[in-house]
């Protein structure tokens, strides 16, 4: 076996590479301390799924799609009496309305699992298949009543997840907290006790998913006669923790990071939609073992807006990165918070950075709540994709100081890439992309899901695409801001002389 040594950090002129690195090498060890702990990783059972991924994304060419799913996402949907036609509604809602998914970067799979609100009350889980490209279901969808809570009470109301679903490879679980849940459109609510009381997060476990039972148990099966067919798959963390949770997920944002071996949660949750979110840090224990979780609030919203939107963890600067709104005198298109200045006993001492979006040619960009952002690693860019029908995505560098900080490095220029390939995801998102975006180290390529939307041949549809990105080597040049000041003063220098000498540009 190849000997690592995590513990020597190069001593480098620049602070930043040295912050940089040495950031790097305790994550590493994390990594390194969890997979050396668990030899069975699941990862390895599932290498075939990266590996058909992995020879899609050789044949396509950088900054161009190819689409990796095969059948359509109805052919996982429930039928017959399992379905109850007209009981939840259209499935195809939990791809329209509000919705993200989680990235399984254990197996190379996508899960998805949402609805919510007055849109669709099904319950239930869909895998998608990284190894065959086919959509699978992982449950059936629980009963409900005639307000949408789960009879028995032990699996989660569909709800809007907007960037509120995500995978925790520590733990094998997936994760969502919700947003907007059928009947109230507010938290996660449960009656498993017999009172009306609020639940979740919830984790769903994927090594009993089954496509023929019922997700949670107590009665929320449709055959109450046969308990065989409650799968017992999901889990409620509600109040399995110290701290305080986040007062609700409305237009929440989430990241993930391995943390000392535990799967950590970065969020962002409003208070009644004011458009000024918390930063919180959700940190969970080992659950199968009884492990509890830790809620900490570290940073708040005071310089920029938001409503709906998504988010992503720069791993090499430390920084949560989300979109944000633009609307009266807040003009910043990017939410930061500095990560090295999280602080959960005073987190007013960590307040947002506003981040300025322009074009290359330095006109203004201007963001807006469509978008999915995602750190590439790679190459040190946010990539941002709103689902347009051109397959273009938008690119930028993030800028830091001597130091690794942001400091007055506020104003970032954007790259239009538009896309290699003439295939690419038909997009046209009726409620915006959100958290249908994401990014795989290991496949060095973002996954998104395309929206929603009827076949030719009159199948309904949710495509799941690869996007391969523009390497460091290929990726456009692009200008800082700082040259445009220098660029238009030498323009202006050039006219006058023109003109002083009467020069004719023909």
């Amino acid at each position: 076996m190849k000997k690592i040594n995590f513990n020597v950090v190069k001593e480098n002129a620049n602070p930043a590479v040295n912050k940089r690195k040495l950031r790097a090498s305790h994550f590493a060890l994390a990594s390194f301390l969890m997979i050396g702990s668990c030899p069975g990783l699941v990862a390895q059972a599932h290498a075939d799924s990266f590996e058909r991924l992995s020879s899609l994304l050789a044949a396509t060419p950088e900054g161009g799609w190819v689409k990796a799913s095969t059948g359509f996402f109805w052919d996982a949907w429930p039928t017959g009496a399992d379905a109850v036609p007209g009981q939840y509604g259209w499935p195809g809602a939990i791809v329209r309305a509000w919705s993200s998914f989680a990235w399984d970067s254990s197996r190379g799979d996508l899960m998805l699992w949402g609805g919510g609100h007055a849109n669709y009350t099904g319950n239930e889980m869909y895998v998608w298949d990284g190894a065959t490209g086919s959509w699978g279901r992982g449950s059936l969808p629980s009963r409900t009543d005639s307000q949408g809570m789960v009879l028995g009470g032990t699996a989660p109301q569909s709800a809007h997840t907007y960037d509120n679903n995500i995978y925790l490879p520590v733990n094998d679980m997936f994760l969502t907290f919700g947003g907007a849940a059928s009947g109230t459109g507010s938290v996660f609510r449960t009656t498993e006790d017999g009172n009306i009381r609020r639940a979740g997060p919830y984790l769903w476990d994927p090594a009993k998913a089954d496509a023929n039972k019922v997700g949670g148990t107590l009665d929320s099966g449709w055959n109450t006669a046969n308990p065989a067919q409650n799968g017992d798959m999901w889990i409620d963390r509600h109040g399995q923790w110290t701290g305080t949770e986040a007062p609700g997920y409305i237009n929440g944002t989430t990241a993930y990071r391995t943390e000392n071996g535990k799967d950590v949660v970065y969020l962002t949750a409003d208070s009644n939609a004011s458009g000024f979110a918390s930063l919180y840090r959700y940190t969970l224990g080992d659950v199968r073992n009884g492990g509890k979780d830790t809620w900490e609030q570290i940073g708040i919203a005071r310089n920029t807006a938001g409503y709906q939107g998504a988010a992503t963890l720069d791993t090499d600067h430390n920084l949560y990165i989300k979109t944000a709104a633009v609307t009266g005198p807040y003009t910043s298109d990017l939410t930061i918070w500095d990560l090295d200045r999280a602080n959960a006993n005073n987190p007013s001492a960590n307040q947002d950075i506003g981040i300025n979006l322009v074009n290359q040619d330095g006109s203004n960009f201007t963001i807006h709540s469509w978008y999915g952002i995602a750190y590439n690693a790679a190459n040190d860019t946010i990539v941002l994709w709103d689902g347009n029908t051109n397959g273009s995505v938008w690119s930028a560098n993030v800028l830091t100081d001597a130091n690794g900080d942001i400091g007055s490095n506020t104003t970032w220029t954007v790259s239009n890439i538009d896309s290699s390939t003439s295939a690419h995801p038909n997009g046209s998102f009726a409620t915006g992309v959100l958290g249908k975006w994401q990014y795989d180290s290991t496949l060095g390529a973002f996954i998104a899901l395309d929206e929603f939307a009827r076949m030719d041949n009159g199948a309904w549809d949710t495509g799941v695409w690869l996007y391969k990105p523009m390497s460091a080597l290929n990726a456009p040049a692009v200008p800082e801001p700082e040259t445009y000041a220098m660029f238009l003063a030498g323009l202006a220098i050039i006219g006058g002389i023109i003109r002083r000498r009467g020069v004719r540009l023909s």
